[in-house]
């Protein structure tokens, strides 16, 4: 009599103890089919009309931009080469008036003007 009330208990823990690991679901299968038309929407979005139209807008707006601020450089290079070349004639008139001994104040003061505008207009 004892080995059948064994047999039972042994019987009850292994039925116990069953449910708890079959009742994990098995991972679910991955159709490569379905994941790659899902990367494909995700990679290249299909914007509405308004979307590609504010794109356009925006693209167009950089360039008139950028337009302007180019017209203002060559404005501005236009100004300081307008500006070199005034010092550089000054500078001439200066050397002109002196002699081989003489170098006056005026010069050295023009010959540093230029120097500076110069440099600023390299760092442009």
């Amino acid at each position: 009599m004892r080995h059948p009330l064994r047999v039972l208990c042994l019987m009850i823990v292994l039925l116990l103890a069953a449910p708890a690991g079959s009742q994990s679901k098995p991972a679910p299968r991955r159709d490569s089919r379905k994941l790659a038309t899902v990367a494909a929407a995700f990679a290249a979005p299909q914007f509405p009309p308004f979307r590609q139209e504010e794109e356009r807008l925006r693209y167009e707006r950089e360039r008139e931009m950028a337009r302007q601020r180019n017209k203002d450089r060559q404005a501005a290079l236009k100004k300081d080469t307008d500006k070199l070349l005034e010092l550089a004639t000054q500078l001439k008139e200066y050397v002109d008036k002196t002699n081989e001994n003489l170098l006056s104040v005026e010069v050295i003061k023009k010959a540093e003007e230029i120097e500076s505008s110069r440099r600023a207009l390299r760092t442009r």
